[in-house]
């Protein structure tokens, strides 16, 4: 058995709160952590699915993560995953980029 793909939502309202129950419910999926800029959003979301809440996206782990699901808003898309493409992280971004 492999090691279960470690995975992080960024933009937990409306779209992003429902990628992160699925994911925290798949097998082979370890959702790490939740990102969201409103205050107390992530930490809401994040303490449903027990893992950390945080409020910017520097402060999530990213060492060994494999993948992360944006669901910002579009303005936001290209700041958001540039990083986490360049880190050679697979980014699934919930509208175009």
């Amino acid at each position: 058995m492999s090691a279960p793909l470690r995975i992080a939502v960024v933009g937990v309202g409306h779209l992003g709160q429902h990628h992160a129950r699925l994911l925290a419910a798949m097998p082979g999926v370890d959702l790490v952590g939740v990102v969201d800029t409103k205050p107390g959003r992530a930490v809401e979301v994040g303490a449903k699915f027990g893992v950390p809440g945080f409020t910017q996206l520097a402060d999530l782990p990213l060492d060994g993560l494999a993948a992360a699901t944006v669901a910002v808003p579009t303005i936001s898309h290209l700041e958001v995953a540039l990083p986490l493409i360049d880190r050679g992280i697979a980014v699934l971004v919930e509208k175009p980029l």
